[in-house]
Formats: C-alpha cells, structure tokens, sequence
C-alpha cells in the first residue's frame, strides 16, 4: 500500500506542446477599382432583312444568273424566264405606240390650221395614251420575267431549276443582307429602363474568338404578353462577312458603372451563420471571418458595401478549409483583383472573365 501510495505521489510528465500546422493560402490585397454591371442577352443571330423572292410571271426557267452562295447587288437579275413572247409583245406595243405618237403629232397640226375638229384631236390624244399605256404594260410584264434581288446581299437558297414551269408567286430565291446581324433578346421590366436605343454592347459569337460590336437599334413598346418581358435588338455589324446567321452570341449591355468600390472574386465569400463572410489576414498571419455586405456583382466578382477596407489581404485560395483564427502562411499573392496569377490555366482565368450577371442590386436600383 505504501509503495502504490509513493507511485502515485511521483509528477507527471507534462504533455507534449500542440504546434499549429499553417494553411497555405494564396491573399489579395484590395485596392479600389471600378466595376462595370451589365445585362446579358443571348440567343442566336440572323440577317436583319431576309427575303423569299417569287415569280411574277408565268415561264419557263431560261436562266440562273445567280446561285447559292453568290452576292448579288440590289436590282440584280436572279433568275430569268424565258421572255421570248414577251419581247414579242413589247415590240409589238413599241410599234403601235410610234404610230399613234405620229398620228396624233399630225391631228395636233391639222387641228392648229382648223382642219379637224377638237372631238378628232381629242381621239387621237386617247389613242396616243391608250397606245402608251399598253407600251407601258408590255415593258413591266417583260421586266417582270427577270426576277431581280430587292437589296445588295447573297442568296442563301434557289427552289427552282433551269426549265421548270413556273407560276405567279412562286418562291424561286431567298436573298439576305448577311453584312448587318441582329440578336433579338429580351429585358425585364426594371431592366428595360435602364438601356436606350443607340447604346453599344459587346457581342461574343460562339466558334469566334472576336468581340464583335453591337448596337442596340430597337426596344419594344409593349411587353409580350405571355413572359411579360420587352423584346430588343442588338444590331451587329458584318460587313466582313465573318459571323454566320444561326451562330449563337451573347450579347453584354452597360447597366451602370461603380466608381471607386472594392471589389472580390466572389469565390472568395463564404457562407457562415451570420451570413456571408471573408477570411481577412492579419500581421500575425491569422485568418479571421470578417462579415461583409454585399452589393451588385457582375462575372465573377463582386462589390462589397461594408465590411473591408482599401489595403485588407483577404484569402482567395484555401479559405474552404479555414475556421476563424487558424493560422495560415501566405503561399501566393494574386496579380489582378479577380484573384488569379499569370500562371494560372487558361480555363480559370476564362472564367474569371466570364459574364455571368448575378442577383441585381435592390439598394442601387431604388
């Protein structure tokens, strides 16, 4: 009994010191830039005027003057029909016409020296503008034979072939204006009332690495019934021929510019009981959540409206697996404010680059 009684009157080893592993993380240091909000508008595009173009008159197809894929000038013959009997009858009407312009050349003279009465030069005025009338007929109908295309563009498709029979309002072409696209979208209500007619917007085409530039040329007055929504018009300028009609664009529209504002990689909030919340370094190199009060963002970053300050270093990279008060060692400091570093994958910086439009900003807009 003595002997347990020494045992247990002898000191403990002291436990061992816990050492603290540090995070590795990668900082940004805020400065104050601007951000740029905007709408998106995505869908695909398509010529601003596109035509069926359809025979006037009845014949035989004679001739292709202009095939698929081949530009053709405003005016420009398409397809010609035979327009043999037509010649024929225009001669016909030429004819016709120089002998009652004689006649009624001669009755006038006739008429001036009181040979003939004015009921013969009247008759003879009739039979003039008659023959006139039918020349006029005659010229339009053999015009009419030669489809011509309504505007400079390209024909996209032909629906006869040399030959057939065709009749009045037949389709026989189609003919776009493929210099001048649109992109047809749509805005909301509170939406709407920001943009105006005239206002530039960047367009990016699916299968083109170009921005190409856009203008916005109509709103609607009236929303569509069914979506409640305004349809809108973003004009694209081709005159290179370098987009195709169908291509998928997405389309960004100013909405408003923040002067001055802090802004973060959204990636870096995350979320915690009292809401969202960044991991601010101090000078000891601790991490602590800080909770901020977030406003618009556009892409991948966001404004903040409380809650950091210009020079805060806020973690980017690792802040998933920090708790408030771990120590962390700053392994990366970002280049550019939307946390990424040169040597970052291309497919992360595309996307940190993206645009993406978030929630709206109910303060700013009020």
């Amino acid at each position: 009994m003595c002997a347990l009684a020494l045992a247990g009157c002898r000191q403990q080893p002291p436990p061992p010191e816990v050492v603290e592993t540090p995070r590795n993380v990668r900082i940004l240091e805020l400065t104050s830039t601007n951000l740029q909000e905007y709408f998106e508008i995505a869908g695909p595009i398509a010529p601003v005027r596109g035509t069926d173009v359809h025979a006037q008159e009845t014949g035989t197809v004679a001739r292709i003057v202009r095939d698929k894929g081949q530009p053709v000038a405003a005016g420009e013959i398409l397809i010609e029909l035979d327009r043999s009997l037509l010649a024929a009858e225009l001669e016909s009407a030429r004819a016709n016409l120089e002998l009652q312009r004689y006649n009624a050349e001669k009755m006038q003279q006739l008429f001036d020296a009181g040979k003939i009465s004015r009921i013969e030069l009247l008759g003879a005025a009739a039979e003039h503008a008659r023959a006139q009338s039918l020349f006029d007929i005659a010229a339009l109908r053999h015009d009419r034979a030669a489809v011509k295309a309504p505007y400079a563009g390209l024909v996209v498709d032909r629906f006869v072939e040399l030959g057939e029979l065709v009749a009045p309002g037949q389709r026989v072409a189609r003919v776009i204006d493929p210099y001048t696209l649109k992109l047809v979208g749509y805005l909301t209500e509170r939406e709407v009332a920001w943009v105006s007619i005239g206002s530039e917007a960047e367009v990016r085409l699916e299968g083109s690495e170009r921005i190409a530039a856009g203008r916005l040329e109509w709103v609607a007055f009236e929303a569509e019934q069914l979506s409640g929504k305004f349809r809108v018009e973003i004009h694209v300028d081709n005159a290179d021929l370098l987009y195709h009609s169908g291509m998928i664009g997405r389309a960004r529209l100013q909405k408003h510019e923040f002067s001055d504002a802090i802004t973060i990689p959204r990636d870096a909030v995350v979320t915690t009981g009292a809401g969202p919340a960044v991991f601010v370094v101090d000078e000891e190199n601790r991490a602590h959540a800080q909770p901020v009060r977030l406003g618009s963002d556009q892409g991948l970053m966001v404004t903040v409206r409380e809650g950091l300050v210009v020079g805060d270093r806020i973690v980017v990279r690792g802040q998933r697996d920090l708790v408030d008060g771990n120590l962390v060692k700053v392994t990366e400091v970002a280049d550019t404010t939307d946390g990424s570093l040169a040597a970052d994958p291309e497919v992360v910086k595309a996307a940190s680059a993206g645009s993406r439009v978030g929630a709206p900003d109910r303060e700013a807009e009020r």
